[in-house]
């Protein structure tokens, strides 16, 4: 169920992984691809146990705020990249879900998410080439 605290909780961490994204441009592909989703998994589960909402779900949204944003910067052209991209992000939170649904803390969450991310960032950076 899509609430008020969700939207806000997706935004927010929408706002944040930009700013944090935007830094980390100046520190090349390796930043991209191993600190930003670090940084990314944890604002986005961070901002859903923060707001008390679902995490999947916060993660789900972030995918579509965050294709919304590529297609305002970047054409319809990436279509097939947008979904994939929520997709993605729909997978992340599953995976931060069910490590804390484990009994394991939300940095354990954090991080096996965040290894997942990587791993889908460097799949997608072999592939684009």
């Amino acid at each position: 169920m899509l609430t008020s605290k969700l939207v806000l909780a997706a935004v927010s961490a929408a706002g944040l992984a930009l700013a944090v994204n935007l830094v980390l441009e100046r520190t090349g592909k390796r930043g991209i691809v191993y600190l930003g989703p670090v940084l990314e998994e944890a604002v986005k589960t961070g901002s859903a146990l923060f707001f008390n909402v679902s995490v999947p779900g916060t993660h789900i949204l972030f995918g579509f705020l965050e294709a919304a944003g590529d297609f305002a910067w970047g054409g319809g052209g990436k279509f097939p990249a947008a979904l994939s991209g929520v997709a993605a992000h729909a997978v992340f939170g599953l995976v931060a879900y069910f490590l804390m649904s484990a009994g394991l803390p939300a940095y354990t969450a954090v991080l096996g998410s965040a290894a997942v991310h990587v791993a889908w960032n460097a799949a997608v950076i072999k592939i684009s080439k």
